[in-house]
């Protein structure tokens, strides 16, 4: 009993000791009528990379998973499908101006123009 009291006492000593992976975040947005909203979850570790996303479209949230993304300091792109892979949602590509990513957004066939702000 003791030994078991002494492993997971090191376990945690280790969890705790083991460096903290550092997220970001964009919320990324259309103009106009219907618009479309991009909260994008950014992990800084060796390659950052979009770990998590929710979009909304006309205020209604849309299931959709990261296919594929690209991250750094002067573009985000970001491929969205549907939670089965099945269906390509949306595409983001926007470079960076100041402190935000100015860019475009295709979805359902149209593209809009979508500004991403750090928040």
């Amino acid at each position: 009993m003791l030994m078991k009291k002494k492993l997971l006492a090191i376990s945690a000593a280790l969890l705790a000791a083991a460096p903290a992976n550092a997220t970001t975040g964009l919320v990324c947005s259309t103009a106009g009528n219907r618009p479309i909203q991009l909260a994008l979850v950014i992990s800084h570790t060796a390659v950052p990379a979009v770990v998590s996303v929710r979009l909304t479209d006309n205020r209604r949230e849309v299931p959709a998973a990261v296919a594929q993304s690209w991250f750094d300091a002067r573009e985000v792109r970001v491929d969205l499908v549907d939670r089965n892979a099945m269906r390509h949602e949306a595409r983001l590509r926007a470079t960076r101006h100041g402190a935000n990513y100015d860019g475009s957004l295709w979805r359902n066939g149209k593209r809009r123009w979508i500004r991403c702000r750090e928040g």
